[in-house]
């Protein structure tokens, strides 16, 4: 009997993590996940014996009735075995001719609906758990119920080209939820310039994107909640608009407000519910004002009401800001303010929190802040240096 293992975690382009010598299919369940859609959705049977199965490889992370948790990762039963670029038989080390055909219909089925890639020339061999006796010795070392080692976000949306490296560890055992206003059918507030269009939700989270890269580059862990397949970190004055934008977890944006927001400080919660080893969990929300174009307004942040914590960050991020402007722009001087505001975001979350609005998207002078590629990174400096002043002194 063929032994190779290790866990793999399927996502589009897989990504790998290590756990004992165990090499399997992961899934990440979704709302309405359930282990029969899971296993209806690779394919596999769903006789009583592969639900148990799957049931006792993932015994930890079942809920009472046996439901999955959104945003857990579960092992399923299906082994994944480099081809040799021979043959199927050759490459298990069986001679069942049948059995062999059987695991070739079942990757050239898989590959059909887009759920893998082809395994010829050397690329990866699922073979289901289910073809192999049950009571074989061989499961001894899948079944472990055992929490798949912490995952790492994705970061490629950054669109940088390499990974990114901690410069240091300035911020590590800290968790950022990051979210930018609006985006997908909601554009946000929009002002004009020169015969343009600026549009709120691409600027906020250009700058969201700038803070990030400084925290991942400090050793955060960073979730960035909304997130452009196509728009990483960019450059240019005038920012291209789009509606692409979807969810860290792929989901569309509801064209519904309510929903949209609740569909944010949802995955913030599960995300949070996660990662409660860390020794600290912070939430920043930014946004772009609007409000009538002769009106300047510098930055300024809400806080939960309540919450000392998260009015402390704000206080941070104000004071920041004002002495950066003062070494910066002397004389200029800095009106930004901080208070507490029942917001959607703020009310249903539970972690310290800080609502940035970035300034006025109908002023000419507060444009010139958004629209010039170094004042979007010098926002981002900004609220980066409140932070480490709030957390690290």
């Amino acid at each position: 009997m063929f032994r190779l293992y290790i866990i793999v975690l399927l996502s589009f382009i897989p990504h790998y993590v290590f756990s004992n010598n165990n090499k399997f299919v992961v899934e990440t369940a979704r709302r309405g996940n359930s282990i029969y859609m899971l296993l209806k959705k690779y394919k596999l049977s769903t006789n009583k014996d592969n639900i148990e199965l799957f049931k006792k490889i993932n015994n930890k992370l079942l809920t009472k009735n046996d439901g999955l948790i959104i945003d857990k990762r579960y092992i399923l039963p299906i082994q994944v075995i480099k081809f040799n670029g021979n043959t199927i038989r050759s490459t298990l080390g069986i001679t069942d001719y049948n059995l062999a055909k059987k695991i070739e219909k079942y990757n050239l089925n898989l590959q059909k609906h887009n759920i893998k890639e082809n395994y010829r020339p050397k690329g990866d061999l699922w073979v289901p758990v289910e073809l192999y006796d049950f009571k074989n010795d061989y499961f001894k070392d899948i079944i472990t119920g055992e929490e798949l080692p912490d995952e790492v976000p994705d970061y490629s949306f950054l669109k940088l080209g390499k990974k990114i490296k901690p410069l240091n560890k300035k911020l590590k055992g800290f968790v950022f939820y990051l979210i930018s206003g609006h985006g997908g059918p909601d554009p946000g507030a929009i002002g004009f310039r020169e015969g343009y269009e600026l549009h709120e939700d691409e600027y906020a989270y250009d700058i969201t994107l700038r803070l990030a890269k400084k925290l991942i580059e400090s050793s955060a862990k960073v979730y960035v909640i909304v997130q452009d397949p196509n728009d990483g970190i960019r450059e240019d004055l005038y920012l291209k608009n789009s509606s692409d934008e979807l969810l860290i977890n792929g989901d569309t944006i509801s064209t519904v407000q309510l929903t949209r927001l609740k569909q944010r400080t949802d995955l913030v919660n599960n995300y949070v519910a996660q990662n409660k080893k860390y020794k600290k969990q912070i939430l920043m929300e930014i946004h772009v004002d609007s409000r009538i174009i002769d009106k300047r307004v510098d930055i300024y942040f809400y806080y939960r009401d309540k919450c000392s914590e998260s009015e402390k960050l704000c206080n941070s991020l104000l004071n920041t800001i004002k002495r950066k402007y003062k070494l910066a722009q002397p004389g200029r001087g800095y009106q930004g303010n901080v208070s507490s505001r029942d917001l959607f975001t703020l009310r249903n979350t539970s972690i310290p929190a800080s609502y940035v609005e970035l300034g006025n998207i109908q002023n000419a002078e507060d444009q010139v802040r958004l629209i010039q590629p170094n004042n979007r990174q010098a926002i981002a400096n900004w609220l980066f240096d409140g932070i480490i002043s709030a957390y690290k002194k």
